[in-house]
């Protein structure tokens, strides 16, 4: 009889296994990008007046696994043959969809903050200028047992000074803790706004505004611009949504 248990216990969880694993796997395989000139190709450079352009849709193996529920990450990298330096600009990036579904390229900092739940008052840019949270009331002293003096803030424990805070220390005002987990990745593998010098290059993580719910084909272009604001050659691709 507890063989035939044992037996039948194992055959249902055989079953359930059977039954979730499909959908397990459905969750974890987000939508990507595939080149529509070359769907086997990983990635797809594009090439300018000495501008090298290359876009790599699916190498996202950062912090969250997960980004691509949010934001579409593309990897960019630019190299500057010119004999004069050429400007980086999240502005000059662009994509847009079939149905002529306008995407924005959003800034790092901007995605840490959205993804890890951190609020600030619109027009304000500076860490030092959010919200400042109610006044807490006076501590005692002797507040706690292992630390006598209240009122000092530099506490070695504190979590304005942990690793995982991925920001210098802002004031114990600043009332959003940044967990490094979601935030320090799309940090400091994000593309940056800025020069490239002649004969130098740049690689990052361009972060999209979710461009992979609505479209089949996503067109993704670049118009970089020189040292003095001046737009050049626009490089464009076109990219298929394979869900």
């Amino acid at each position: 009889m507890r063989e035939q248990r044992r037996r039948a216990l194992s055959v249902f969880c055989v079953g359930l296994a059977a039954l979730a694993a499909p959908g397990l796997l459905a969750g974890c395989a987000g939508p990507r990008l595939e080149a529509a000139a070359g769907p086997s190709q990983p990635s797809v450079t594009l090439t300018d007046a000495g501008i090298h352009l290359t876009l790599l849709p699916n190498t996202w193996r950062g912090s969250p696994s997960d980004l691509d529920r949010s934001y579409t990450p593309v990897e960019v990298r630019i190299e500057n043959e010119r004999t004069e330096e050429i400007q980086v600009r999240y502005a000059d990036f662009l994509a847009v969809d079939e149905s002529r579904n306008q995407y924005r390229a959003v800034p790092p900092a901007e995605v840490a903050r959205a993804l890890s739940g951190g609020r600030r008052p619109s027009g304000d840019t500076g860490l030092a200028s959010v919200r400042r949270p109610p006044a807490a009331p006076p501590l005692l002293a002797f507040h706690d047992p292992w630390w006598p003096y209240p009122s000092w803030p530099y506490r070695p424990w504190s979590p304005f000074f942990s690793p995982y805070y991925p920001y210098p220390f802002a004031g114990p005002e600043y009332p959003y803790r940044w967990p490094r987990a979601p935030a320090y990745d799309i940090l400091t593998l994000g593309l940056r706004e800025g020069r490239i010098l002649p004969g130098a290059r740049v690689e990052g993580f361009l972060y999209l505004q979710q461009a992979t719910q609505k479209g089949t084909l996503l067109s993704l272009s670049w118009t970089p611009v020189s040292a003095d604001g001046k737009p050049l050659a626009t490089l464009s691709s076109q990219f298929r949504i394979v869900r």
